[in-house]
């Protein structure tokens, strides 16, 4: 769970933020936060219907909401960003905790897309912090007219996280 960014454990995630921002990328989105998740996804059979697999849904989901709620009060885009990796990591773990076929099918679509949709948004808030010196999205107003080519990437990280087809929706539903 630890390796796995849940709560209570999730703080030393958020201190990573202060890495490079293409470093913040690699760790956040696909190599770092994955293993721990990744290896309860791998055992979750073996959780499916046990005390066990009852505990890591319940820590999943709770992870899940509590970082969801942190990351809405946010404005610094990187700290945004790592909020809703923690949350997306705990609805993984909730899925492994589930342990059913659909359930690990759901989890192994968010690793997939959470990886290339949140790679793509830490590199775009990187550029627009080194762009325009801030990461505070209030700060990001008018983006789509000074800078439209980032803006436009910035917008496919977001629809890669929340509509189809671009994955994150489909395998949320399927959680």
């Amino acid at each position: 769970l630890t390796k796995a960014a849940q709560m209570p454990f999730s703080p030393w995630l958020l201190g990573a933020m202060v890495a490079p921002t293409p470093v913040s990328a690699l760790l956040h989105s696909s190599t770092m936060v994955k293993a721990g998740v990744f290896i309860l996804v791998k055992l979750s059979p073996v959780f499916k219907g046990t005390p066990a697999g009852t505990f890591l849904a319940l820590v999943g989901g709770v992870t899940f909401v509590m970082a969801s709620l942190a990351a809405v009060t946010q404005s610094n885009g990187k700290r945004i960003l790592a909020y809703s990796t923690i949350a997306n990591l705990g609805l993984i773990v909730a899925c492994a905790g589930v342990g059913t076929a659909e359930a690990l099918w759901a989890a192994m679509l968010l690793i997939l897309f959470h990886a290339v949709s949140k790679g793509l948004l830490f590199m775009a808030v990187g550029t627009t912090e080194h762009q325009i010196g801030s990461r505070d999205v209030e700060d990001m107003e008018g983006l789509i007219v000074t800078r439209p080519a980032l803006a436009v990437m910035i917008l496919i990280g977001i629809l890669g996280m929340f509509l189809a087809p671009f994955g994150m929706l489909i395998s949320k539903w399927t959680c």
